[in-house]
């Protein structure tokens, strides 16, 4: 079955909302797959986001309004992940130790969706994996 729809990792999501840090190419071409309705988010990148926020890695004055407002304003599918998926993600080989990054793998995987990631290491994985 060829995949046809994109799951964002937390990096991509952030880049392609602010516009900032990656192509016109990029910004594009997923604005077209939101429109298509073929881009989706994890509820578990939300939280990785509280986190870099929580640490001054990333500034978000409000990370709820934040989300509420991406979630609104288009139409991303959110997606929470089974209790399968997050087994699943156990069972990966080692090779990331980033639980996020590991379940967005899972998720993916299941859902027969190609992950969106600049991660280095992900496409160690059985994983299909785009980045532009």
């Amino acid at each position: 079955m060829k995949k046809t729809a994109y799951l964002l990792d937390t990096h991509a999501l952030v880049f392609w909302a602010s516009r900032t840090d990656v192509s016109i190419e990029f910004i594009t071409f997923f604005d077209k797959q939101e429109q298509r309705g073929t881009l989706y988010v994890s509820s578990i990148t939300f939280w990785e986001i509280a986190f870099l926020v929580q640490k001054g890695k990333l500034s978000i004055s409000d990370t709820h309004a934040w989300k509420d407002e991406l979630l609104s304003n288009t139409s991303l599918h959110l997606i929470n992940p089974s209790a399968s998926e997050m087994i699943d993600s156990t069972l990966l080989p080692p090779h990331h130790k980033d639980p996020f990054d590991r379940l967005l793998i899972a998720q993916a995987n299941s859902r027969n969706l190609i992950l969106v990631t600049k991660d280095r290491i992900i496409p160690a994985y059985e994983v299909s994996c785009l980045w532009m």
